[in-house]
């Protein structure tokens, strides 16, 4: 072994490396001869110390190019040589943990628990469920400390279904992170959130689903503040619409074949056009050759879409009091009515977009992460899912991800 051998314990002197028939590493150490002179004198009474014992330590240690490693520390136990006095004292190491662990395996066990099922952890690194979880609760008091609560300046509201349950989410839309799960989606849960805040007033803007609730909880606690409906939401509906145009018209073919390719090519006919490959292009053109009827409602569901092409909110507003009244007057169509309907609701902050072109889309994404990580534990409790959503950025820096905010406080 190598005099300089070093494997990043500043402590240690490496003695020896032994590798076993199953291939782990085991590293034999000393503490340094220059920090054992700290236990050469009594720290109560001044007197010689001496080795009362000497044993051997073993510690699990960071893998190391796929190899288990073990730390066998030769370590000694001193005993003041004043009768009078009888301190005793053992090694002390600083990248040691008082149980059978270096520290940056710890470290590392703790953020892979934010990353990765507790199962998963747990077979990793041969260890219990129970001990990864309890190493996750430690790691996230730790973060909890860190991660001050902030108004961020673009609010968005939504929620996800667990267990038969609503879960408020809270998203800071201009970084993409959630910075709050709340166990309720109640008017005065997202009241009471919002005014927990600091500096709420610092909120320009909040986006939503169509919820009432929320459109409510925010006139009250942020009164002035602009709501946003964004395209995603409205777009949503729209399909929703037309979905059930095509399940309406379906119902009333005859043929068994016809009706199961319908049902098949859904997808065709609420996909934006732009969306299309050239294969789904022609494929939706020779569905509507077929069956006309979808022609109509079709049309005027892209042209509905075309609307967030606008460049103004009166440009906007004015093209969709154009598109009702095509849809009435011209194609004499109300199968749309129930989405016209939606939208009158909420006419206010369906067109704020314009003003306010902030999307909650990615919302979308992050509560399907929610239901994965949720389903990946086999249902974790509401806190633990809390603390590896709302913690889980504060980890993902620390494990190699860059954090480029840095580049912005030169602007």
């Amino acid at each position: 072994m190598p005099d300089n051998y070093d494997i990043g314990l500043p402590e240690f002197d490496v003695i020896d490396r032994k590798e076993s028939s199953s291939g782990d590493y085991v590293y034999v150490l000393k503490l340094k001869d220059e920090l054992k002179e700290q236990y050469k004198t009594c720290p109560q009474c001044g007197a010689r110390m001496h080795v009362h014992k000497k044993s051997v330590r073993k510690i699990r240690d960071l893998n190391e190019r796929g190899h288990n490693v073990g730390l066998a520390i030769q370590t000694s136990r001193y005993r003041c040589s004043n009768k009078d006095c009888g301190y005793i004292c053992s090694e002390e190491y600083p990248s040691i943990d008082s149980g059978k662990m270096t520290i940056r395996l710890r470290e590392s066990i703790k953020e892979d628990a934010f990353l990765a099922p507790f199962k998963e952890v747990a077979d990793k690194y041969a260890l219990s469920v129970p001990t990864v979880a309890l190493l996750f609760k430690e790691k996230a008091d730790e973060l909890r400390k860190e991660a001050e609560a902030y108004a961020p300046r673009v609010l968005g509201i939504d929620e996800v279904h667990l267990d038969r349950k609503y879960y408020g989410v809270f998203v800071d839309i201009e970084r993409h992170s959630i910075i709050e799960i709340t166990k309720s989606r109640s008017k005065a849960t997202v009241k009471a959130y919002i005014n927990s805040l600091p500096n709420k007033e610092n909120i320009i803007a909040v986006t939503m689903d169509m919820w009432a609730q929320y459109r409510d909880a925010v006139h009250d606690t942020l009164p002035g503040v602009p709501v946003v409906i964004d395209k995603f939401h409205v777009i949503k509906e729209l399909n929703v619409q037309m979905d059930a145009v095509r399940a309406s018209i379906s119902n009333d073919i005859r043929e068994r074949e016809a009706r199961t390719a319908l049902k098949n090519n859904r997808f065709l006919l609420l996909k934006g056009t732009e969306n299309l490959t050239p294969l789904q292009a022609q494929k939706l053109r020779e569905l509507l050759e077929k069956y006309p009827m979808f022609s109509d409602p079709y049309d005027m569901k892209e042209i509905f879409r075309a609307i967030y092409l606008s460049e103004s909110r009166a440009e906007a507003e004015a093209t969709y009091e154009e598109w009702v009244r095509i849809l009435h007057d011209e194609k004499h169509l109300t199968c749309f009515d129930s989405f016209i309907n939606t939208v009158n609701r909420w006419h206010t902050e369906i067109f704020n977009y314009f003003d306010y072109p902030y999307t909650n889309a990615q919302t979308e994404s992050m509560n399907n992460r929610i239901r994965e990580i949720d389903g990946a534990g086999r249902g974790y409790s509401f806190e633990v899912l809390r603390d590896k959503m709302v913690l889980r950025p504060y980890v993902a820096r620390r494990s190699g991800a860059v954090d480029f905010s840095v580049l912005d406080e030169d602007d």
